[in-house]
């Protein structure tokens, strides 16, 4: 029996790189939040992002992007992230069990399947449905 085909593929590898990367992220989140308030986490997390910034700048070999549409989605994306974070490091700070919030909260899957069907008109199988179904119930068992 050979390997399945999704462990060959390139975003394979790269999906588990982040969840190894967000794992930790969620860890030295809460850690922070023990010290300092969410919008103070919020602030000081963002100069994180200027050395990953600077090497895909240098990657690219200082090539900016022109496309108004997209610039307006990433500037989009930075918004509702820096939101998110905000109640993210809230969540943490206020004393909550750090696994049930890092679980609930990487439930966003969920919103996100949700608008590509109104917003992008894109379908689910039934088996990818069923999925989403226990998606939630395991939100609300884990919330008890």
């Amino acid at each position: 029996m050979g390997m399945p085909e999704a462990i060959k593929a390139k975003w394979f590898w790269y999906s588990i790189f982040c969840v190894l990367c967000w794992g930790a992220w969620a860890l030295v989140s809460k850690l922070g939040t023990e010290g300092i308030s969410a919008s103070g986490m919020q602030f000081i997390f963002a100069f994180g992002f200027i050395p990953v910034a600077l090497m895909a700048v240098i990657a690219r070999r200082a090539r900016f992007e022109r496309n108004l549409k997209g610039i307006g989605f990433s500037v989009g994306n930075g918004v509702l992230s820096g939101i998110g974070g905000l109640a993210l490091f809230a969540a943490y700070r206020s004393g909550g069990n750090t696994s049930v919030i890092t679980v609930a909260t990487a439930l966003y899957p969920v919103i996100t399947v949700a608008l590509a069907l109104l917003v992008l008109s894109e379908r689910l199988t039934r088996l990818q449905a069923v999925g989403l179904v226990f998606a939630a119930l395991a939100m609300i068992i884990l919330a008890s």
